[in-house]
């Protein structure tokens, strides 16, 4: 069996003023720097075998901060796991944009990546990795979208709504084929301010 877990980035200052940044390479803020401290701490406490990330600085530094807690170096980046490309939305307030979105309403949003467009390329991605490390369990960080596009891929109720959580785990695995273990997994992520 392979197993995946893939990890969403932690908060940026766009994500905490809802601002839609798709492709942009917006940096971690320093909230965003805790989640991850939070999340690899929590991952530590099982064994791992690979670290990939998406190659934005966001997920690369939220890998890195992992990496350090479970004893891997990043081995590669993929172009492939970049979060949804949201043409002219990107910038925006996600509340004026949200439902055109949802909607994969690519009049309303020109540029946008279609849901089918994300899961194609995403899914191609995490087909290729489990075939290349068959066997072993992987650590991807990636953002909101790309790990929606990977649980729809393998069950299609999964819907695009789900709001996933700054540097959330989500578990799938493959034998004979791929299955959804947990998602968002995110309660051993404390708010900062309740540091012990």
């Amino acid at each position: 069996m392979t197993e995946i877990c893939l990890v969403r980035h932690g908060q940026t200052d766009w994500n905490l003023n809802e601002r839609i940044q798709g492709r942009e390479d917006i940096p971690l803020n320093e909230t965003g720097r805790w989640q991850a401290e939070m999340s690899a701490a929590y991952l530590a406490e099982e064994q791992w075998d690979v670290l990939i990330s998406s190659p934005l600085s966001r997920a690369v530094e939220t890998a890195e901060i992992i990496g350090r807690s479970v004893g891997l170096d990043v081995a590669e980046t993929d172009e492939r796991l970049v979060e949804r490309e949201f043409g002219l939305a990107s910038g925006q307030p996600v509340a004026g944009i949200y439902e055109a979105v949802q909607a994969n309403d690519t009049v309303r949003v020109p540029g946008l990546e279609t849901e089918q467009e994300i899961q194609q390329r995403v899914f191609s991605a995490i087909e290729e990795l489990t075939e290349k490390y068959r066997g072993q369990r992987l650590l991807i960080v990636c953002h909101s979208h790309t790990i929606k596009a990977a649980l729809s891929s393998i069950d299609e109720s999964f819907s695009y709504r789900t709001p996933l959580k700054n540097a959330c785990a989500n578990y799938i695995r493959f034998s004979d084929r791929y299955e959804i273990d947990r998602i968002n997994v995110a309660d051993h992520i404390v708010d900062k301010t309740k540091r012990p």
